[in-house]
């Protein structure tokens, strides 16, 4: 008996012999694993960078929307500028607003011909909003005696009230210079160029002058200016023409 011959036929008949089912899943499954295994090394830089890139997004984007730190106090000259572009820049309708009905309510009080014994205004809805509004504009920049004296001046937006019946006029600070005095370091001069638009349409620019002292770092002890080319007339002519 030729063995060789029978086991040449043996291994011809076996490798003709179809594959089972589950033999061919589990080497499909062998192949598989060994491709994935391939790919993931190459995979991982790109994988990292990603990451990286959304890690940077996120931080970028938590530092644009927190909330800032709250500022300090505001040098002498932050102040000064605070004030006189406040005064010197036409207010907002809602100061109009206030201001009006403050007016109202006091030509009502003082229209009575009654001896009052204190003033009828003090604690009336008109004039609390408006030293409300006066506090919230200019308070932060004055020392609290300071803030007591400039209300009794003829300071707070006193460029507005002549315009009191009409709003169609416009007021810009154009430039503010201001300089600190060389041998007292709370003093301050400065200069302002003012340009005011009649309600005709016809503009000038005016020039002002003044000088504020500043006791407490930011914090305005007095301030007061000098209309040199006659802006607060020129205003009160418009209202009254």
């Amino acid at each position: 008996m030729n063995l060789s011959k029978n086991q040449d036929q043996l291994f011809k008949e076996l490798n003709n012999i179809e594959r089972s089912q589950e033999m061919k899943k589990a080497t499909y499954l062998k192949l598989q694993n060994r491709m994935q295994k391939k790919r993931s090394y190459p995979l991982m830089p790109a994988v990292i960078s990603v990451a990286l890139v959304a890690v940077t997004c996120f931080l970028v984007f938590s530092f644009l929307n927190d909330p800032p730190e709250t500022a300090g106090p505001p040098t002498d000259v932050e102040a000064i500028e605070e004030v006189l572009n406040t005064q010197l820049n036409k207010p907002e309708d809602e100061f109009f607003d206030i201001v009006y009905a403050k007016w109202q309510r006091m030509e009502e009080v003082y229209a009575a011909d009654t001896e009052f014994t204190s003033d009828p205004m003090e604690g009336t809805p008109e004039l609390l909003a408006y030293d409300e509004y006066i506090e919230m504009q200019f308070k932060p920049y004055f020392t609290d005696n300071g803030f007591d004296n400039f209300k009794v001046q003829p300071m707070d937006f006193h460029y507005f009230f002549a315009m009191d019946n009409q709003r169609n006029y416009e007021m810009e600070l154009l430039n503010l210079d201001i300089e600190q005095s060389e041998n007292t370091s709370t003093n301050y001069s400065f200069s302002a160029e003012v340009e005011y638009t009649d309600p005709s349409g016809g503009s000038n620019v005016y020039n002002l002058m003044g000088k504020a002292i500043v006791p407490e770092k930011g914090k305005i002890g007095s301030i007061q200016f000098t209309d040199v080319d006659g802006l607060q007339q020129q205003i009160s002519d418009d209202a009254n023409s």
